[in-house]
């Protein structure tokens, strides 16, 4: 079976007998920082540079990436941080309270708000890595927000092909989108569903059941039930296999506010199964080895 997607135009083709390959399922984190080492716990903060933001208790803190790729200079605008959500080394966000995903999210709100205000800021991006296949470096769980001077070109076509949608059908895509029979999980406030022409196996979008175009506009709730969800679909994905490694990244519209009709919020999650290889780097195209409705319906099963 092969599918386009209609966001990205990315061809995907679903080949269900690979899932049979021995080595398709078997990408674990492994943990390989001792807490000795770890720059991310409290008693080696040494190790980073000056704090930007920590909660009264520790549990979140945002620090300057050591390593960035990109820095504010004279010629270009940027900012590159880490935010580490926990002060327990061993600690994973499907782990997480409720209470303390709530005020996480809160941090990820107000550093998004406060990044997208700076004068040279075009552009911010939220997202985690978890896991060494994922391209986390340390193994104490934390996410990375960048603040660009440019809106990258994957941005920008989403833009142009959801503001194209929306003046011919006069409705947001995605407030009109069919979820069929792969909706994983609902609240009252957002749904977790596995997108039609899904390009990885058991990959998850989260979207607000409100027509929100960023981050910047949730409400104190939304952010609350948002965390929650979160955590249940990495943890879902968790009693599947184990240990998998998986990126999460929130799609927040340009800080222009232009496309704020047209664009709604989403979050991805990405499972980091298998590895992408000369096939997918040559096209452009993507194999996926199970089929949405079929991912969903597993996810479902497995629960939280």
């Amino acid at each position: 079976m092969m599918k386009r997607c209609f966001l990205t135009g990315e061809y995907v083709f679903y080949a269900t007998g690979r899932a049979k390959r021995p080595h398709s399922f078997k990408k674990f984190d492994v943990r390989t920082t001792p807490k000795q080492f770890c720059p991310f716990c409290l008693e080696n903060a040494h190790m980073t540079p000056p704090l930007i933001y920590a909660e009264d208790d520790n549990s979140v803190r945002i620090v300057p990436n050591k390593y960035p790729f990109l820095a504010n200079t004279a010629e270009h605008y940027g900012v590159h941080d880490v935010l580490i959500d926990t002060a327990d080394h061993e600690e994973r966000l499907s782990q997480f309270s409720d209470d303390h995903l709530h005020k996480l999210m809160r941090v990820i709100k107000q550093r998004f708000i406060q990044l997208e205000s700076d004068e040279g800021s075009q552009f911010v991006q939220v997202f985690k890595n978890q896991g060494r296949d994922a391209g986390a470096s340390q193994s104490h769980s934390h996410w990375q927000i960048t603040s660009m001077c440019v809106v990258p070109l994957k941005m920008e076509h989403l833009c142009e092909v959801l503001s194209k949608y929306h003046k011919e059908h006069g409705v947001c895509y995605y407030c009109n989108l069919d979820f069929g029979t792969r909706i994983i999980e609902e609240s009252d406030l957002f749904r977790v569903y596995m997108p039609a022409d899904a390009k990885f196996a058991y990959e998850m979008d989260i979207l607000p059941k409100r027509h929100i175009a960023s981050i910047r506009d949730f409400t104190d709730e939304e952010l609350r039930d948002f965390g929650i969800l979160l955590k249940h679909s990495v943890t879902r994905l968790n009693k599947v296999y184990d240990g998998l490694c998986y990126n999460v990244c929130f799609y927040s519209a340009p800080k222009s506010r232009e496309f704020d009709d047209c664009f709604h919020f989403y979050a991805q999650i990405i499972p980091r199964i298998g590895h992408m290889a000369g096939f997918e780097f040559s096209t452009g195209c993507y194999i996926n080895s199970i089929l949405p409705e079929e991912g969903a319906k597993k996810l479902r099963e497995v629960g939280y």
